[in-house]
Formats: C-alpha cells, sequence, structure tokens
C-alpha cells in the first residue's frame, strides 16, 4: 500500500438534534492533503461523532468529528492542522521504517554472505607471510628503548629543576 494513500473514516454528526454524515467538516483536512499529492478515500461510518485518519492500516489521528470546524480551510482550523500535521510525520516515519526493511533485507541477502559459490578475493600483491625478526633483536639494533629511556630522562630531569 502506498504511504500516500490516506482512509478518513467519519461517523454522523450529533448537532441541533439531527444525527447525519456531514462531509463538509472534513473540506479543510480533504483540500490540504489532496494539495499535498496525498490520494483519499473518506469512508462514512456508523459511530456518532467520530473522525479517524489511516494511512498503510495503522490509526495515525483520531478526533472528535464536532472539534472540526464546518466549510473552513486548513489555515483556520488548529484540528485540521494537527491532523495534517500527524498525517506528515506518520508518511516520514513510513518512509524511514521502509528504507531501513529495505536495508537490512539487502544485508541478510545471500548474496552478500560468505559461501564457497561467491567471488574469489583477490590481492593486488602477493604478501610474504615469513616470520618477522624477534623483538629482541630490534632493540638490540636500533636501540629504540634505549633512545625513549634518554628522552624519559631528560623530560624528568627539566621538570625536578623548574620545581
Amino acid at each position: 500500500m502506498s504511504f500516500l494513500f490516506v482512509k478518513i473514516y467519519y461517523g454522523p454528526c450529533n448537532t441541533f438534534h439531527s444525527c447525519q454524515h456531514k462531509p463538509q467538516l472534513l473540506n479543510g483536512v480533504r483540500e490540504r492533503l489532496m494539495k499535498m499529492g496525498f490520494r483519499l478515500s473518506i469512508i462514512p461510518v456508523n459511530f456518532i461523532n467520530y473522525c479517524m485518519i489511516e494511512m498503510c492500516g495503522h490509526e495515525v489521528f483520531r478526533c472528535n468529528i464536532k472539534h472540526l470546524k464546518f466549510n473552513h480551510s486548513y489555515a483556520q482550523d488548529p484540528v485540521c492542522q494537527r491532523a495534517v500535521e500527524a498525517v506528515m510525520t506518520s508518511a516520514a516515519k513510513f518512509r524511514h521504517a521502509r528504507a531501513t526493511l529495505w536495508f537490512w533485507s539487502v544485508l541478510n541477502h545471500q548474496m552478500f554472505r560468505r559461501t564457497k559459490y561467491q567471488p574469489k578475493d583477490y590481492w593486488p600483491v602477493e604478501i610474504d607471510w615469513t616470520e618477522l625478526a624477534p623483538v629482541k633483536e630490534c632493540i638490540d639494533c636500533c636501540k629504540i628503548l634505549v633512545k625513549y629511556n634518554n628522552d624519559a630522562k631528560e623530560y624528568s630531569d627539566e621538570d625536578d629543576s623548574t620545581s
């Protein structure tokens, strides 16, 4: 199902001693979402004063239909603005979830696993894995530790003279 497909369920509105479906209350939400590129399906249900917005089988917003303003635009209706904001944030979350699930399915795909049928790895040069000289021989040849110890003594002598 597309992330840009929204179902709006609304029930009859109980106002002025009458109880009937009033799709005019949804004009602000409907116009704004259609302007933003969403496809809408407005479905009447038998629950009194009920309005629910659904995306991908999940409820993203619910309110009392009486709280929506009759035939008002998006800018003049704060409940409508909250509903559109809920749809936008849930669409972003669904896109993020889809990208994450796709990434993990690619990582788990058989072509990325190490098997005997995978392409062979080739090194650009041959590596000689013969044993290297022991550390003691390096110490005798290069005097690395002696130089390090002499430097450390010089630093400690300078610290003693300054204090």
